[in-house]
């Protein structure tokens, strides 16, 4: 029963990751460590499949990226990724807030409580036209150095990467191929920082619940392609507008940890 959660939790992520940009790892993370009972297994595990699924999304979208676009932001998040990344093996997050939800213990740590407030602010900037903001190319580092920054700190690099790509108009094609390009140069210096303290004995004993995510995964990215020439831009926008929102509250609030 275990696996089939996991399968279908991988495919419907990794499809509906396809279009908005994120979300894969936060929902993968909860499901394998149910699993494993280990938080730095869990981690290990997504990173593993977050980080494959990107290089086959790419492998998928890389005749759309936009180069001019991809690559400043893309330099500007290597170093921040790695700083984000070395400080998250160094620090202990902050509990600020504990309740109980539906008979569930739930605890508001700091990281996600910040994290969760940004990507709301930058959800109704994108929902409310009256706030309406447009960036111009001379801001692509500054969205690096944010995505960057909190990608390698707590993992949640692609809703931050969406807010400020999304502000840019590009083709729908153009928006994700790009966003694909530049998590994948994340996931790259993330990982290999996170691979210092990977336990790759028990990674290896689990290979094959992590084999099943990785191809149901990648068979929800597949899906994801197909849809995509059925999807307006103007219903892309909102559909990611609506789960920044969604993300933010659920971060915000302690729900998703």
């Amino acid at each position: 029963m275990d696996i089939i959660l996991l399968i279908i939790v991988s495919f419907g992520a990794s499809w509906l990751t396809f279009f908005c940009g994120f979300g894969l790892g936060t929902m993968l993370t909860p499901v394998f460590y149910l699993m494993f009972k280990d938080v730095t297994l869990a981690i290990a595990a997504t990173a593993i499949v977050h980080f494959l699924n990107n290089v086959f999304k790419f492998l998928l979208m890389k005749r759309s990226v936009n180069w001019n676009v991809a690559i400043p932001f893309g330099l500007a998040a290597i170093p921040a990724a790695f700083i984000g990344a070395f400080l998250a093996t160094k620090i202990d997050n902050q509990i600020i807030h504990e309740y109980v939800l539906g008979g569930r213990d739930m605890q508001i740590d700091l990281l996600n409580f910040v994290f969760g407030l940004i990507l709301i602010g930058f959800a109704l900037i994108e929902l409310i036209p009256a706030w309406s903001i447009a960036f111009s190319k001379k801001s692509l580092w500054l969205g690096g150095l944010i995505s960057g920054f909190f990608g390698g700190l707590s993992g949640h690099q692609g809703a931050l990467r969406t807010a400020f790509l999304i502000k840019f108009n590009l083709k729908k094609e153009v928006f994700i191929a790009t966003g694909i390009m530049v998590a994948l140069v994340i996931d790259v210096v993330r990982t290999s920082v996170y691979a210092t303290s990977f336990d790759y004995g028990a990674i290896s004993e689990s290979w094959l619940l992590i084999l099943a995510s990785l191809i149901a995964a990648l068979v929800g990215a597949i899906t994801g392609k197909v849809f995509l020439k059925k999807i307006k831009l103007e219903m892309l926008n909102l559909v990611v507008a609506i789960a920044m929102l969604v993300f933010g509250v659920t971060l915000a609030g302690g729900i998703l940890n």
